[in-house]
């Protein structure tokens, strides 16, 4: 959870003013076409070395994998706002930062969330992974130890353990939605 969250707090500001500054997009972007498609996971043991074998190595690893889908995402559904509603905007005299508060972050939210729906995904495979390489504690450890004593039933455990995991975020990620993102569920 605290990955999902530190990856928000850092990618949705970058991503909505990348989205929406694209002088700057262009300096920013290859950068980020570079590092995006390399697999995070390689970065394991350069972050176990630099953070440890606890848990800020694994949060670490899984801030990288997030951030950039949701950095992505928010710059295209930044950059994808029509351009008649910031002039009329700043017509009006909003400020930048009015711009950003009223306008973009309400734009880009739902976008976001389903990112954050996709990325929580990704995030379990990692967070998995990352607790079955030098460690002894964590649902990832749980699974291979069961497996590796053919004791199945606490394997399954461990299976139905993540799985609920992966359920409570998406729930919470809907529920979050409907508060946030009223408009979207209204009927006439």
């Amino acid at each position: 959870m605290l990955s999902l969250f530190v990856s928000l707090a850092l990618a949705v500001p970058l991503g909505m003013f990348l989205g929406r500054e694209g002088k700057f997009d262009r300096f920013i972007s290859p950068l980020v076409y570079l590092i995006y498609p390399i697999p995070k996971i390689v970065f394991l043991p350069v972050l176990m070395a630099l953070l440890g074998l606890k848990d800020l190595s694994k949060i670490a690893l899984i801030v990288l994998v997030v951030f950039f889908q949701i950095l992505v995402t928010t710059r295209d559904a930044a950059r994808g706002i029509n351009n008649e509603v910031i002039h009329s905007v700043i017509s009006l005299g909003a400020s930048k930062g009015d711009l950003y508060r009223h306008v973009v972050l309400p734009a880009v939210i739902p976008e976001v969330l389903t990112s954050l729906r996709i990325a929580s995904g990704t995030a379990i495979a990692v967070l998995f992974f990352s607790e079955t390489v030098a460690s002894q504690e964590g649902l990832g450890y749980y699974l291979l130890d069961a497996w590796s004593r053919a004791a199945y039933p606490e394997m399954f455990a461990g299976i139905i353990a993540m799985g609920m995991m992966g359920y409570i975020i998406y729930k919470g990620i809907d529920l979050l939605e409907k508060r946030i993102c009223q408009w979207k569920y209204k009927t006439d």
